[in-house]
């Protein structure tokens, strides 16, 4: 468990340090891996986890989206009810790409939300996992969100359980090339 916090302690820093290089990537092929290394904590709580994984392309650090994709992952496993669901879509709409989890379980009070976005918060004891988590899971993905200028949005399910989306801003488009340096380069045969 101490080794845990520290990984979680260190992308929650590395997070907030924002993106450095920014590469392009596929939130549908990064969540694939993800969902395969957690489809047996899944089964072990009896929840049933379903995906649609469209292509949805972003622009940013893939490591800290594949973080972002894991925390929500493992916050919707740990955070069920026994015979529970958690839905994974990613999606490209408007040039945005978009992931979203759904999860049944414990209901969570509205005013309550915003507070399990920020570091070490954690509601009730209504678990399915043994694990107990140290309530950073839900921080770090609104650090990585944060990072990429992304858009957070939670909301509680009536009946137990949130909605959370991220959605990316579109991908810069690449300037376009001003014909001064273009000549310039071609004149000293570049």
């Amino acid at each position: 468990q101490q080794e845990q916090l520290i990984d979680a302690l260190l992308t929650l820093a590395s997070s907030e340090r924002g993106v450095g290089q920014p590469a392009p990537f596929d939130l549908a092929s990064l969540a694939e891996p993800v969902l395969a290394a957690r489809a047996g904590a899944a089964r072990r709580d009896h929840i049933e986890l379903t995906a649609m994984l469209d292509p949805a392309h972003a622009l940013g650090d893939p490591n800290l989206a594949e973080s972002l994709l894991s925390n929500l992952v493992d916050n919707a496993i740990r955070h069920n009810v026994a015979g529970g669901q958690v839905e994974i879509r990613t999606a490209q709409a408007a040039g945005r790409a978009i992931i979203s989890v759904r999860n049944t379980g414990p209901v969570v009070p509205p005013d309550e939300v915003d507070r399990l976005f920020q570091p070490f918060q954690l509601l009730g004891n209504g678990r399915t996992s043994q694990a107990s988590g140290h309530g950073l899971g839900l921080a770090i993905v609104a650090a990585i969100a944060q990072a990429h200028h992304a858009t957070l949005t939670a909301q509680v399910r009536p009946a137990g359980g949130l909605d959370i989306t991220v959605t990316f801003p579109p991908p810069a488009t690449e300037p376009a090339t001003r014909p001064d340096l273009a000549s310039a380069g071609h004149d000293r045969g570049e």
